[in-house]
């Protein structure tokens, strides 16, 4: 059990407040203090991310190293290990050429691919199975092209920081095998993907706002992270399925670690937060350490997390659901996983019980306490036992929750959280 005396939850929760973190370090070189976003560091204590050497991204950078963008082929300043910060400075489309047109899905298409030819060739009534063939490597070639235009892959010792109220529409953010990444103060909006494929069952998406891939100490804060005009609830069904346009808000796959989501906005998706892709993926082991705190997750359909293998600490954070038709679940229990909860906040629509915010997927057990749903302490383990008991999950993890701020009781946290998670918050 964590608990924390109420003294100290109140003055933690002032000094939170603040916009500068206390003094950290990387690789044993100390940082200092600073009330520049662009070179301000990961708290010392604040989540897995702090871990092991602390995350400072781009804060030592030389000012030769110091870069403003405005438009997407600037965005590559990016890449390269060297310490860098990156200001985006204004709002920037992924989809739009060097001199401001928009580049359209069909621009992207090659080797006569279209959707009216793909629907005609693998339709089940004549096809069977996973498309294949020449059209099929059509749309792969095409997709293709659309990575290459969307797609930012991030360098190691990386601060990027949005500079007001800005936001990247289209985009997906790549945090690729590297380590000490920051990312605050930033709308990551409708990672489109204009290629869904068909594998026989289901339509495959690709393109989440942000993916941490095999990499270490990332510090994601005070995002937004939504799939802005495109509602995948509202797009059509071809082959008795719905044709999707999403794949995932924030993925934390392929032997990431060390990790902390704090203070960010998720809104109004489906396949939400992955943390773990694969029941077999055995290497994952001891890793995929990850804290989610202080943030305001609201109408996410599933995984928020969906954890495999993992140590997963989640606390303090404020779960909204306003529709019970495109809800399933909350906490996914995957193989081997260890799920942590403290002091979490859900507000969910009538006909959506306690016992729905669990669901088990191959794991054991889920450490869960202090939840609040609907203005009440609710124990949602025992309401997800009573709820299954011939699947009942047990109250332990083999995992722990790493290095935490004090945890606030629930009704605080949704407060502050309500006031000051998302993009657009920090000067």
């Amino acid at each position: 059990m964590i608990s924390t005396p109420l003294a100290i939850v109140v003055a933690t929760g002032l000094a939170l407040t603040a916009s500068v973190p206390a003094p950290t370090q990387h690789d044993g070189k100390a940082v200092p203090v600073s009330t520049d976003l662009g070179r301000q560091v990961l708290a010392a204590g604040d989540g897995w991310a702090s871990a092991d050497g602390g995350t400072t991204g781009g804060a030592t950078a030389a000012p030769e190293d110091v870069h403003e963008v405005a438009t997407r082929d600037e965005s590559a300043a990016v890449a390269g290990n060297d310490p860098k910060i990156v200001y985006v400075k204004q709002h920037i489309d992924a989809n739009t050429a060097p001199d401001g047109t928009p580049i359209a899905c069909e621009d992207y298409a090659v080797d006569g691919y279209s959707l009216d030819a793909y629907l005609a060739a693998f339709d089940p009534a004549h096809w069977a199975g996973q498309a294949s063939g020449p059209l099929e490597d059509a749309r792969k070639a095409s997709s293709a092209n659309q990575r290459e235009q969307i797609r930012i892959n991030v360098g190691a010792n990386t601060t990027i920081v949005g500079v007001g109220d800005v936001q990247l529409t289209g985009f997906t953010l790549n945090i690729d095998r590297v380590d000490n990444v920051i990312v605050r103060n930033l709308r990551l909006s409708d990672a489109y993907d204009c290629f869904p494929g068909w594998n026989g069952d289901t339509w495959k998406t690709e393109w989440d706002n942000v993916v941490v891939s095999g990499s270490t100490h990332v510090w994601l804060d005070h995002l937004s992270l939504d799939d802005g005009g495109t509602v995948d609830a509202e797009q059509p069904e071809h082959f008795g399925e719905p044709f999707l346009r999403h794949d995932g808000l924030l993925d934390v796959v392929r032997q990431s670690d060390l990790v902390t989501i704090s203070w960010s906005r998720m809104l109004g998706h489906d396949k939400s937060l992955l943390w773990g892709n694969g029941d077999g993926a055995t290497a994952d082991r001891g890793r995929l350490r990850v804290t989610l705190h202080h943030n305001d997750l609201v109408d996410l359909e599933q995984r928020a997390p969906r954890v495999r293998f993992g140590q997963a600490h989640v606390y303090n954070n404020v779960y909204r659901v306003t529709n019970p038709d495109h809800y399933q679940y909350s906490w996914g229990v995957g193989v081997e996983s260890s799920i942590i909860a403290r002091s979490n906040t859900f507000e969910l629509a009538p006909g959506i019980p306690p016992s729905q915010i669990i669901r088990d997927f191959g794991g054991t057990g889920i450490d869960e306490e202090g939840t609040w749903v609907n203005g009440r302490q609710v124990s949602v383990l025992n309401a997800y036992n009573s709820a299954n008991p011939g699947a009942s999950l047990a109250p332990q993890v083999a995992g722990i929750a790493g290095p935490h701020l004090p945890i606030e009781p629930a009704p605080s946290a949704q407060k502050r959280v309500e006031r000051g998670a998302g993009a657009g918050m920090l000067n």
